[in-house]
């Protein structure tokens, strides 16, 4: 039953995706600028003001940020072809045993297959035109996105005190407000370090690239800091990214090789020293674990379900860790090489 049970929500996860999107993207960010808001209370601003503010601090840096971001991403875009065409110069002396390999593949699939007419090959529309007719789509879900971060931040504890009052007896009451508050305190304190921990990532990035010359600086940083919400996966993509940049700007091979490595430098020191002593090793998981949890949300989701993957294994482990009923799930998930058994 729990293994059928499992599977439903899977799909069900699938199919409602362009509900589930923005509704978990909308709790993250409230869990994230909760204690801001409560800051905002405690000196005697109202909670729906402070909301407000938020929600506009908001949309005013994501503004910004597409704004100075987005001419330096343009020109990168349009120089594309030209930067792969230069990289695959400077690696033609590997692309005889490639193309050989090649050619002898091709001949015997021409050999096992039959004679065919002609093929038509269907235009593929632009990357250009593809985001422009995805653009209202995405609007509208950042738009629904910010709408439910505006709500959840202004109706603070609401839903805990009608839980609250849901509850039989008084022993309940308080076992019930002690296991929200701790989730709820938790998961702000993770997401909060956790997008600390990623700004300085970003920063270090961009300072690094700017040191070395390399083009758009800070548009390098920033997509390390992004990917980096996805364990594993983020750096390793921004690792390559990175080393196709200095390939394609740097004619010496060793400064080229030296735009990737100084990330690699960067990405070490915050996965091995950093993160585990600012999260700590309470939250350390199984990194088999992590990597399903990677496949299965970037299936269901996409590249929005891979950076989403990290916060939310993240929660769901702080949210068996203070259940009891679920504490055995925690320590399953827990890594035995960071946790040393009780």
């Amino acid at each position: 039953m729990l293994v059928i049970l499992g599977i439903i929500c899977t799909y069900a996860c699938y199919l409602a995706q362009d509900i589930l999107v923005p509704l978990v993207l909308g709790v993250l960010l409230s869990l994230l600028l909760s204690p801001v808001v409560t800051l905002f209370e405690r000196i005697r601003v109202p909670r729906a003001i402070g909301s407000l503010v938020m929600v506009l601090l908001i949309v005013g840096g994501v503004v910004e940020g597409i704004s100075s971001l987005a001419s330096p991403a343009q020109a990168w875009m349009a120089s594309a072809p030209a930067t792969f065409q230069s990289i695959e110069q400077r690696l033609r002396h590997l692309r005889g045993p490639i193309q050989q390999a090649r050619e002898a593949t091709q001949k015997l699939a021409d050999l096992t297959q039959p004679s065919q007419g002609k093929v038509v090959v269907k235009e593929q529309p632009s990357m250009l035109n593809a985001m422009v007719a995805e653009t209202p789509h995405a609007l509208g879900k950042i738009a629904v996105v910010l709408l439910l971060v505006y709500f959840f931040l202004s109706s603070g504890d609401t839903f805990l005190r009608r839980l609250v009052e849901a509850s039989p007896g008084m022993n309940e009451k308080r076992v019930v407000v002690g296991i929200a508050r701790g989730i709820q305190q938790a998961m702000s304190r993770y997401l909060l370090t956790i997008s600390a921990i990623n700004l300085g990532v970003a920063l270090a990035t961009a300072l690094a690239m700017a040191l070395m010359g390399v083009p758009n600086a800070l548009l390098w940083g920033v997509l390390a800091g992004i990917l980096n919400f996805a364990p594993y996966v983020g750096p390793t993509l921004t690792l390559i990214t990175l080393a196709l940049v200095g390939l394609s700007t740097f004619p010496s091979l060793g400064h080229a090789l030296a735009v990737p490595s100084a990330f690699f430098a960067i990405a070490l020191v915050e996965g091995q020293l950093i993160s585990p002593i600012v999260i700590g090793r309470r939250l350390a998981i199984n990194p088999v674990i992590v990597f399903v949890w990677l496949l299965l949300w970037g299936a269901l989701w996409g590249i929005t379900g891979i950076l989403l993957a990290g916060p939310l294994l993240a929660c769901f482990r702080i949210l068996c860790q203070h259940l009891p009923s679920l504490r055995g799930i925690s320590v399953l998930m827990g890594d035995t090489r960071a946790e040393p058994a009780e």
